[in-house]
């Protein structure tokens, strides 16, 4: 064993164990390495001289230098400053995650703000009602960071809801009618359904407590837990502006309107002619227009009396409706008389429509007390541009099919097409 080449080799290798064992623990390695240094020395005790004294000072300075880089680079000293490090890191990613947060709560409650202020703004002065409609759809979609959302209006006939705003998806929300089945029928305070938002609008914090009917319908994609919470706000906001623009649509409507059968008035009537015969002429089409008349109603009205005949009058003017596309125009004429405006209709299909609608009024039993009473209609039916050029002559000529019903027994249909 006491082999000086080998001795000299084991304490030259001390800094080499020093350093590798320092990896994982410098002190360990400087103890490591001063021991197996300290037992080649001692089997060296009898090599003195120069060189062993050099050997001593290269392994010392080896050591001290093993202890250097394991303090820089060692792996569990370097862990630890890496994990403060971390640590630290987490902590500023929080704060600032914290800050960009408030951030945007921040910039979207001004948002939101600004658009329930622009929303009130806008119902408050308006007098289109159409044109605020459009333009609240924008304020709907900034306020509830949505496009998918809709407001909607009640309407003249009760339980009638009408739409007034939407965002420029709201085309694609669910069909009302299936929210509102979902949802148990209108409610009375926001709840979720089928992944949406639905908020009733009422007049006052009175209304919401009692079964009045809903002013309006809050529609908007639910993107969280608090959205049912702020439709109620935006519903309270906006509810006194909402208000006002209902009390105008129906102003706008009553003047329009018949009051007694709910159809469009004489002159609203004619401006519909107008308006879809410059139609029918920029586009190329047809229009037709029939005129309704109840047979004998003069003989009804003195043997039932007048109330009689108002109610015949209402049922007959809801069976017109029913018996057209939504597209087509009902109005009462004068009277008794009815016209109707059919626009893009063809002869053989407005023929077609005018007997189911003369049949179906035939069919009808009107109830007088202990007595039961049936009546007729005669139509006359006109085209543009087969029969006219210009509202007068449409009308006139349809007009004439009607005066030819007449002449021929009543309860019939008659084509001016026909009539010479």
């Amino acid at each position: 064993m006491n082999n000086p080449e080998l001795w000299l080799a084991a304490a030259a290798a001390a800094p080499l164990l020093s350093y590798f064992l320092g990896r994982l623990n410098r002190w360990a390695g400087l103890g490591s390495g001063l021991a197996l240094f300290g037992v080649s020395s001692a089997m060296l005790r009898d090599q003195a001289g120069a060189p062993f004294a050099v050997l001593a000072l290269w392994t010392a300075a080896a050591l001290a230098h093993s202890v250097f880089l394991n303090g820089r680079s060692g792996l569990m000293p370097g862990r630890s400053g890496l994990d403060a490090s971390l640590k630290k890191a987490a902590v500023l990613e929080k704060e600032l995650a914290a800050v960009k947060e408030a951030a945007r709560l921040a910039a979207s409650g001004e948002k939101r703000s600004l658009a329930v202020y622009s929303a009130v703004k806008l119902l408050s002065e308006t007098v289109d009602p159409s044109a605020a409609g459009r333009q609240l759809g924008k304020y709907l979609s900034d306020y509830f960071l949505t496009e998918e959302t809709a407001l909607y209006l009640a309407g003249n006939t009760p339980g009638e809801l009408e739409l007034f705003a939407q965002g420029t998806l709201g085309s694609q929300l669910p069909a009302l009618p299936e929210l509102i089945a979902a949802a148990g029928g209108v409610p009375r305070a926001p709840v979720s359904v089928s992944g949406f938002v639905v908020a009733p609008v009422h007049a006052s914090l009175q209304a919401a407590e009692t079964v009045a009917p809903a002013l309006g319908l809050i529609i908007c994609r639910e993107r969280s837990a608090a959205d049912a919470e702020a439709a109620a706000r935006f519903a309270g906001e906006i509810s006194f502006a909402l208000k006002r623009v209902q009390l105008f649509k129906q102003v706008e409507w009553l003047s329009l309107t018949d009051g007694l059968t709910g159809l469009w008035r004489r002159s609203t009537l004619d401006e519909k002619i107008k308006e879809e015969i410059r139609r029918s002429s920029a586009f190329k089409t047809s229009m037709g227009f029939m005129i309704a008349d109840i047979d004998h109603f003069k003989n009804l009205n003195d043997t039932y009396g007048h109330q009689f005949g108002d109610a015949v009058l209402k049922r007959v003017a809801q069976l017109l409706k029913d018996g057209v596309y939504e597209t087509d125009f009902v109005g009462r004429y004068g009277g008794e008389e009815f016209g109707i405006v059919l626009p893009r209709a063809d002869a053989a299909g407005v023929l077609r429509k005018a007997e189911t609608i003369r049949a179906r009024i035939e069919a009808e039993v009107f109830s007088q007390g202990l007595e039961k009473v049936r009546l007729t209609v005669s139509i006359g039916i006109a085209h543009f541009p087969r029969d006219g050029r210009t509202p007068a002559e449409v009308i006139g000529r349809a007009d004439a099919a009607l005066y030819a019903a007449k002449e021929n027994g009543r309860n019939r249909v008659v084509d001016a097409g026909g009539v010479s």
